[in-house]
């Protein structure tokens, strides 16, 4: 079965690059460092960059293809309030991503699936939806609750 698995993760790097490739970019050139032994890419959607990680299955799971836009960093780390309408929102208007936070204050938009069987179509909605989401809710956040959009920091 590893056989099957690590085939899976060159097939989604191989969807990834053609992906990446059609959309005008280049993967090479946008190649980032990644974790685990996993490869990683960052690219532009609007005003947001997001982040596409290919992470190693294990000997009895497939690996996982990550979507991942970091939109807003918050001051003092997040709030009671911006914490119950990220999970609102993640219940009632995101289809097929999720508001997540890492490090207590960077809130971040993700889509995750397996790399079994993922064809272009699915990786071009996943980067779809990652980056629509993260240029609408960027400024909506830093308006409501304060914090700085990641594109804005440096």
């Amino acid at each position: 079965m590893t056989g099957t698995l690590e085939k899976g993760l060159a097939k989604a790097k191989k969807t990834v690059e053609a992906v990446l490739k059609e959309m005008g970019i280049n993967a090479a050139e946008n190649e980032v460092e990644s974790v685990d032994g996993g490869m990683a890419w960052q690219v532009a959607r609007g005003s947001a960059d997001v982040m596409i990680g290919l992470v190693p299955g294990t000997k009895t799971a497939a690996g996982r293809v990550r979507v991942v836009s970091p939109i807003v960093k918050m001051d003092g780390g997040i709030s009671k309030e911006a914490a119950v309408r990220l999970l609102a929102l993640n219940g009632t208007e995101l289809p097929g991503v999720a508001f997540g936070l890492i490090d207590g204050d960077m809130v971040v938009l993700v889509s995750e699936r397996t790399v079994l069987d993922l064809n272009r179509l699915e990786l071009q909605e996943m980067l779809s939806m990652v980056g629509y989401y993260a240029d609408k809710y960027d400024d909506v956040l830093v308006e409501q609750f304060g914090g700085t959009r990641v594109y804005d920091l440096d």
